[in-house]
């Protein structure tokens, strides 16, 4: 957040604080290989599914390219918060 966005260091403790009460932490018992391009972001897939997330919000085009996952949905940001500010009540 530093350097992409130029934040004070103040700051990106308090946003980790904020997140950090928002955030379960899971261990997935399953290793994903559903995107071939980037295996890292199996990771993410594993980690939502091991959460039972309702979705994913992300930039990363790999993932934006699946849609969705099982029943996890993979939205960047401006459609996330378009459906937040349309009061969708589950994502």
């Amino acid at each position: 957040m530093r350097r992409k966005f130029g934040w004070a260091d103040d700051a990106i403790a308090d946003r980790r604080e904020r997140i950090t009460a928002m955030v379960r932490k899971v261990k997935p018992a399953v290793q994903l290989d559903v995107v071939k391009e980037d295996p890292d972001d199996n990771r993410i897939l594993e980690s939502a599914s091991a959460s039972a997330s309702e979705c994913i919000v992300t930039g990363d085009r790999h993932l934006l390219k699946l849609g969705r996952y099982d029943s996890v949905r993979i939205l960047n940001v401006s459609d996330f918060l378009r459906l937040l500010q349309e009061g969708a009540e589950r994502i």
